[in-house]
């Protein structure tokens, strides 16, 4: 089974977070700093937010590869 988010949900996953830092109650200049960060470089059309897209596909697609069960089976006699 395949999952992937497109780059739209990527950014609502990554804007939500971000909006979590920012209530952390950091002062004015770091809260800025963030902001800008998010709204000048992390658009969902800017080449930095597909490449974090990207990277989130496929770390999320390595981790159920690693959880994916084998159809191999040990037989119960061998145990």
């Amino acid at each position: 089974m395949k999952v992937e988010f497109t780059v739209d949900e990527v950014w609502a996953m990554m804007d939500n977070i971000v909006e979590q830092l920012a209530d952390l109650k950091l002062n004015k200049k770091d809260l800025a700093a963030l902001r800008r960060w998010r709204s000048d470089e992390m658009s969902p059309g800017d080449p930095m937010m597909r490449l974090l897209s990207e990277k989130v596909n496929d770390e999320l697609q390595r981790v159920a590869v690693r959880n994916e069960v084998s159809p191999i089976k040990k037989p119960d006699w061998a145990t």
